[in-house]
């Protein structure tokens, strides 16, 4: 069955989740989450909920999905070290540094790839499994008919899809309106939502919030996905507390096992939620449904009524459920403008029937017909859950031999060949192995990661916990050292390459004709493109008749390509972030002929050793947001059917002034 994957900002989150009915949650750490608001979990808190969810058969995912640079390479390393202690069923990072530590460090940790890194091709895919990754998380701009090809393109990698929560403008990952406006990293966790707010378009003079989607809702397509064959449902939300968690649980999971979910979908509306749409996943390009909020980008609950009059601070109401004193209720004052909210717990004065006579708090006049909604139910209540459960033991993978008279231990620190009595059988003695050698009342529990020359052999229980017992004796015994970060890295030095501003043709960060530059000609990909067949056939045939050519990856998946065509030259551009010489090295290993890379634009400065010299992108912005969302479709209301195709647009913010082009339902905002 397919996979329901919560949230949790806290402890208390994840034991909610839990019980409301997830099959996994993931969290942050107090470090290197891109939640940095949520609570996120210490290390005793890990170790509670390993324990807690490996007993009920549940799973649990730490992301460690920020971006990091070379002075906190030494830190990510012993928090990786740390959860390895503790064990996860997957850590989901953006950082292919981390990557590179992992898979090279902890093979114990499962690699999931985040969101962050846009994965949105088979390319992509594919390029992911064979850096290691078994499970990668969708771009939020996939149609279903596009998770269906990358499906059935990659059916040897877990796919996770969202299907709950606030949708992102831009492309996660790509998003560079926070760092450029306010100055703080959405790849740090510090994101400012320049999308959840207003600018002016200087065409009509209108204020729009022009960039706040809905939120998704993907409830109708659950049984589809999993029809498809995708192996995780994500729901969004490390910053919305319990309520939402329990809500959105209980929904999904009466969805997933065929029961009525009416009720929790009304729970899950009141707990937090936009206005609200499947997001791309019905479709995208021409005469697509509008994915945007409107003039109000705040929770927006579910519809209650209608105001029919008002006398003084008393407000006549024509409900269409029923309400309740002290339930949260809201209505919108200049509804087609910037949307003023009024919020309001309910006093009633009065009902007959659906018609009720509330007080209201305040002097405020509310026009009769304005909609009224419910955004909080008085009787939506979580019962506080106890964090005072037991601890994980700490873990300590390892490969287990049997031998013709000895069963030998191999981890990491040290081997151990124990005397056993071995003994021919029928039966394969595997999982009793498994199962004795997992079992520790002790501080340390073994976790055996292969186990070789079980079959066709017995061995005495006795003689399993004997050697059991006498192992994490030894091991306790050692001197409590680990092993710290070191690069590994030789330093080489290279030539730089061209400041990254003469690559741009002034609405696109990239380039698929050529840039002549000192003899070389420098190409780049564009970081996201449905078409990627295309887009490669015609950057190949580009490249072959150019003199010189240095081609720019700009996302994992060009990484596929590069490796498929090792007559070119390449680089790492703008879009597949080199923020630490573990990336750099990682990409150098999967291609030998690139050539250098431009630093991760929010860095202006790097530590040695690196692979190659890492250029500095000084000067140049990048634009606010990339997306799939069509700015004169979806923010100006602008018919389809009088589409070029391409259009220029103009906005402004607090005296700044923006640029948006449309090309082919595509929208990019610098």
């Amino acid at each position: 069955m397919i996979e329901l994957a919560l949230p949790a900002g806290t402890i208390e989150e994840a034991l909610v989740a839990f019980n409301a009915g997830a099959d996994a949650v993931y969290f942050g750490m107090k470090e290197f989450s891109a939640r940095k608001g949520a609570g996120n979990f210490s290390l005793d808190d890990l170790s509670k909920i390993r324990k807690y969810s490996e007993d009920r058969d549940k799973r649990i995912y730490v992301t460690v999905n920020t971006l990091v640079d070379d002075a906190s390479l030494a830190d990510v390393h012993s928090l990786l070290s740390d959860i390895a202690d503790i064990g996860a069923d997957g850590i989901i990072t953006q950082d292919l540094g981390v990557a590179r530590i992992m898979r090279e460090s902890f093979p114990s940790l499962p690699l999931h790839g985040s969101t962050q890194l846009a994965v949105h091709t088979i390319s992509g895919v594919r390029e992911m499994q064979d850096l290691g990754f078994e499970r990668v998380v969708l771009s939020r701009e996939l149609t279903l008919d596009e998770i269906r090809n990358i499906r059935n393109a990659c059916p040897d990698i877990e796919l996770k899809v969202f299907i709950h929560g606030a949708m992102c403008y831009g492309f996660s990952g790509l998003c560079m309106a926070s760092h450029e406006i306010t100055g703080r990293s959405a790849n740090e966790g510090s994101c400012a939502q320049i999308c959840r707010t207003w600018f002016t378009d200087e065409e009509s003079g209108r204020r729009l919030y022009p960039f706040s989607l809905k939120d998704l809702d993907a409830g109708s397509y659950v049984m589809e996905l999993e029809e498809i064959g995708i192996d995780s449902l994500k729901v969004e939300g490390r910053l919305k507390g319990p309520e939402y968690v329990d809500a959105v649980a209980r929904y999904y999971r009466a969805l997933i096992d065929g029961k009525d979910e009416a009720e929790y979908r009304k729970a899950s509306a009141l707990s937090f939620q936009r206005s609200h749409s499947e997001g791309y996943l019905r479709g995208a390009g021409p005469g697509h449904r509008n994915l945007l909020t409107g003039p109000y980008t705040g929770h927006n609950g579910i519809h209650a009524g209608v105001v029919l009059d008002q006398r003084g601070s008393k407000l006549l109401v024509q409900c269409d459920m029923k309400i309740k004193d002290r339930d949260g209720l809201m209505v919108l004052l200049q509804p087609d403008e910037l949307a003023s909210p009024f919020k309001f717990s309910a006093r009633i004065t009065m009902s007959e029937g659906r018609r009720y006579i509330l007080s209201l708090p305040e002097a405020v006049s509310i026009p009769k017909g304005t909609e009224l909604r419910m955004i909080s139910d008085s009787a939506m209540n979580i019962r506080k859950v106890s964090t005072d459960i037991p601890k994980a033991r700490k873990r300590i993978p390892a490969e287990i031999t049997v031998l013709h008279d000895a069963i030998k231990i191999s981890t990491e620190r040290f081997s151990r060949s124990f005397a056993a009595e071995v003994s021919e059988s029928e039966k394969d003695a595997e999982r009793s192995i498994e199962k004795c050698m997992s079992a520790s009342d002790a501080e340390y529990v073994l976790s055996p990661t292969k186990i070789h020359g079980s079959k066709g052999v017995y061995i005495n229980p006795r003689d399993l916990k004997r050697i059991r017992r006498e192992f994490l004796e030894q091991y306790a015994a050692l001197p409590d050292e680990k092993e710290g970060y070191e690069p590994g890295i030789e330093n080489t030095e290279t030539a730089l390459l061209p400041a990254r501003q003469l690559l741009d043709d002034g609405i696109f960060p990239w380039n698929t004709e050529g840039r002549l530059i000192d003899g070389r000609t420098y190409l780049s990909f564009p970081p996201v493109k449905f078409d990627e067949e295309r887009v490669f056939a015609k950057m190949k045939e580009t490249a072959s008749a150019l003199p010189s050519p240095i081609i720019g990856l700009n996302n994992i998946g060009d990484v596929k390509f590069a490796k498929e065509n090792p007559q070119f030259q390449y680089f790492a551009d703008i879009y597949l972030y080199l923020s630490n010489r573990e990336a750099a090295k990682l990409l150098k290993e999967e291609v030998p002929s690139l050539i250098g890379g431009y630093l991760w634009v929010e860095r202006d400065g790097y530590e040695k050793p690196w692979p190659f010299t890492p250029t500095a992108v000084d000067g140049y912005h990048m634009p606010l947001f990339i997306s799939r969302s069509c700015y004169r479709h979806d923010s100006l209301g602008l018919p389809c059917s009088e589409c070029k195709r391409h259009s220029i647009h103009h906005i402004r913010q607090n005296e700044r002034r923006y640029i948006v082009s449309v090309y082919d339902c595509m929208t990019i905002v610098r």
